[in-house]
């Protein structure tokens, strides 16, 4: 895929003849400034001192180092990014797009932590066309990125306002008009729930599912490449049958989100290590589901939470935790409202997932 106007011949090149490379530098001994300071994380102080100031491309020397980042302007990195500088006849934007394109991983020189060195990159060979062909590149694939970094300040601002919002109505600062709405009453967990403990003990081949902090309930072949337990050798009698309106949590993880609720899906098996529960007829589930994702659980978790190295909250604890409790027709106007801002944030997430694969496919196809 070309521009029509351009029909040269690329020209091939070693890294090492385009640009320099240099490693980044502690910066523990500066002091706080205003001066960007970027890791293989991206973003992560500011100081009063800089490494190089002008354009500029990073990767990453050890740990993330599949993920380049561009910068113009006053920088520093620490010593687990390289940089560059002094690009020879070619584009720093331009040289980003190359490096997006690249397969770094190919490239790991380590078994454990990835890494790579400065020789190794060097000696890649790359693709260099015309000056004039480099612009066009990299300018219509910067209004890809402008579009998804748009996309990407869309979703976190739904995200903050569905966090402000779900403060306010579950510490009763926001309530809906109502004069029949009642006070809240103060439940105890255990009290509107009821522990679920089916095991599969037919050995029935049923679907299996994981609990991520993303997705809730999934397909634990997507989880772990297309491998699922019975096919790792785990004995699913054990394992425990869901059934539709059922929720259920890591209790390992469940401080980070790990949490779901089946809705519609019956049949399938999870992990005996998951707490399972449903809820009595006094708790509307989506608003139960969304008091789980909030803050205000979190604190309550990290209260109830027992074990050595690593903290769980099984049953027992989770049911003595206190939570509000508005009458019916309130939790179902609550749970619809937030599952409203939900709706929104997946719409654009999934708008921003296209975006995102057109410029995977850009990259693969403007580069000859």
């Amino acid at each position: 895929m070309r521009f029509p106007e351009f029909t040269e011949k690329w020209n091939r090149e070693k890294i090492a003849s385009i640009l320099t490379i240099c490693s980044g530098k502690d910066y523990k001994h500066l002091s706080k400034g205003t001066i960007p300071v970027f890791g293989t994380g991206g973003y992560m102080a500011s100081v009063d001192d800089f490494l190089y100031e002008g354009e500029s491309v990073c990767i990453g020397r050890k740990g993330t180092i599949n993920k380049p980042l561009y910068f113009n302007g006053k920088f520093w990195t620490v010593d687990t990014l390289f940089y560059t500088h002094s690009f020879k006849n070619v584009l720093p934007k331009f040289v980003y797009n190359i490096f997006e394109q690249i397969n770094w991983l190919k490239y790991n020189e380590a078994s454990g932590v990835p890494s790579l060195s400065k020789s190794t990159i060097e000696q890649i060979d790359i693709n260099i066309p015309c000056v004039e062909e480099q612009q066009k590149i990299a300018t219509f694939l910067s209004l890809i990125d402008e579009r998804i970094q748009a996309q990407n300040k869309i979703i976190e601002e739904l995200k903050l306002l569905k966090i402000t919002i779900s403060k306010k109505l579950f510490s009763r600062q926001l309530r809906f008009k109502n004069e029949n709405y009642i006070d809240w009453n103060t439940k105890k967990l255990g009290e509107v729930t009821t522990l679920v403990n089916k095991r599969n003990k037919n050995n029935e081949k049923l679907p299996v599912y994981s609990i991520n902090n993303k997705l809730g309930f999934a397909p634990q072949s997507e989880q772990f490449e297309g491998v699922d337990s019975e096919d790792r050798g785990y004995d699913i009698k054990l394992y425990k049958i869901i059934d539709n309106n059922t929720f259920a949590y890591n209790p390992a993880r469940i401080n980070v989100g790990s949490i779901g609720y089946s809705e519609n899906l019956e049949n399938i098996i999870i992990s005996s290590l998951y707490v399972c529960f449903k809820t009595d007829n006094t708790v509307n589930d989506n608003f139960l589901y969304q008091y789980l994702k909030t803050d205000f659980f979190n604190r309550e978790v990290l209260r109830n939470v027992e074990g050595g190295v690593r903290d769980y909250l099984f049953y027992d604890n989770f049911a003595r935790i206190k939570f509000g409790l508005p009458c019916i027709e309130e939790q179902k106007k609550i749970a619809d409202y937030l599952s409203s801002i939900d709706s929104k944030i997946d719409i654009e997430s999934q708008l921003l997932h296209k975006f995102e694969k057109q410029k995977r496919y850009l990259l693969a196809n403007l580069f000859i």
